[in-house]
């Protein structure tokens, strides 16, 4: 899967001047090399949870992704790097559809569903 952001203001990479990023869809071993571009912070009673984006990271993402320099991804509006901060993002949104589920059985049975 990929995600192709258009930019509103062209940057050179590789010595072309590009319109668009195209972002491919991270693997497990950019996510071991880069860390994910979120941390949660723990409230100090405990009873919530903050959401700091690490910004460095989701640069390297989009480096990395998109097989573009740092120096074009620092070229970025701030618009278009919002944009392609948002598609990063979307990548660890909700996992890629997998059943992440375990069962010591095997079984895809609801425990309350009696069936």
């Amino acid at each position: 899967m990929t995600v192709t952001v258009q930019l509103k203001k062209p940057v050179t990479a590789h010595g072309q001047e590009i319109t668009e990023i195209i972002l491919r869809e991270p693997t497990t071993s950019d996510i071991m090399e880069e860390g994910l571009p979120t941390l949660l912070i723990p409230s100090a009673d405990g009873t919530s949870v903050g959401i700091e984006i690490r910004t460095k990271v989701v640069g390297r993402y989009i480096m990395r992704l998109g097989d573009i320099p740092m120096p074009s991804v620092k070229a970025l509006s701030r618009g278009d790097f919002n944009r392609a901060q948002n598609a990063v993002m979307g990548f660890f949104a909700d996992g890629d559809g997998e059943d992440t589920s375990s069962s010591p059985t095997g079984s895809s049975t609801s425990p309350t569903s009696g069936k």
